[in-house]
């Protein structure tokens, strides 16, 4: 049996993906899992509330973004402050303070994504404990 281990993965934490007034921001381990890529395109789904990040494959229909040589103290941002207010006015979330996800990876369709309303649902979860 052949491993391929990352020694820096425990260390380092699950895979996050943060999204603040401003920017989504990518933690060492959600890099890591896109392979390190130089640059990326991001998708949102409006039906499932679901944001998507997979390597740019030189597709010249799409918006990439540097990704990994903007690396500083282990976190890449891309700025996207438009886009975030949208996302608000849509969810009714407010990003301020950041919200943080754990991110899943697909290993098929090799997409790293998070699903905006996994937070919503956080949000009446806890409305409801302190309800009680």
């Amino acid at each position: 049996m052949k491993f391929n281990f990352d020694w820096n993965y425990v260390a380092a934490g699950a895979p996050y993906i943060t999204i603040s007034e401003l920017a989504l921001g990518f933690n060492t381990p959600s890099i890591s899992l896109l392979g390190n890529p130089e640059e990326v395109i991001i998708g949102f789904d409006d039906q499932t509330m679901t944001i998507g990040v997979k390597k740019y494959d030189g597709n010249e229909n799409v918006k990439s973004y540097k990704f990994y040589s903007r690396m500083k103290n282990g976190w890449v941002r891309i700025g996207c402050k438009e886009f975030i207010k949208y996302l608000s006015s849509l969810t009714g979330l407010k990003f301020s303070p950041a919200i943080r996800y754990i991110a899943k990876y697909d290993e098929q369709e090799e997409i790293l994504y998070i699903s905006v309303m996994d937070a919503l649902q956080s949000q009446k979860e806890e409305e409801m404990d302190e309800d009680k």
